[in-house]
């Protein structure tokens, strides 16, 4: 399996550098909480669900997975490398980075995350 580091695919920030970017006057005061024993075994375990997904889904044309905002009641879309690098953030104790959804996502090619895993689960029982 080749190892890839998703970080060198992710878009240049076009504010890097620039003393008026406009997030530098946001006050973050979110931080990361700390992932129990549990919780970490269970990101990790995704992790690696979503690593096979990677693998074995997007060959097949699954992209990511979608579900249903709480707070806007509207679907959202996740490439498998967002859920990915999210996932090492929380592993890391750092902040999920923040990632643009694609503006009109091919709805059809994402699915989800207990379908994902059934899927999974029916190429395992051949």
């Amino acid at each position: 399996m080749v190892d890839v580091n998703y970080d060198d695919m992710m878009p240049i920030d076009p504010f890097a550098d620039d003393p008026n970017d406009p997030a530098s006057f946001i006050e973050d005061d979110e931080v990361a909480e700390p992932l129990s024993a549990q919780e970490r075994v269970e990101v990790i375990q995704d992790l690696s669900n979503v690593r096979d997904c990677m693998r074995r889904l997007r060959p097949r044309g699954v992209l990511g997975i979608y579900f249903q905002c709480e707070d806007c009641e509207e679907l959202h879309y996740y490439d498998w490398e967002i859920m990915e690098q999210n996932m090492l953030a929380s592993l890391r104790g750092e902040l999920p980075p923040v990632h643009e959804p694609s503006a009109m996502p091919n709805v059809d090619a994402y699915v989800p995350w207990d379908y994902a895993m059934g899927y999974l689960d029916g190429l395992d029982a051949r």
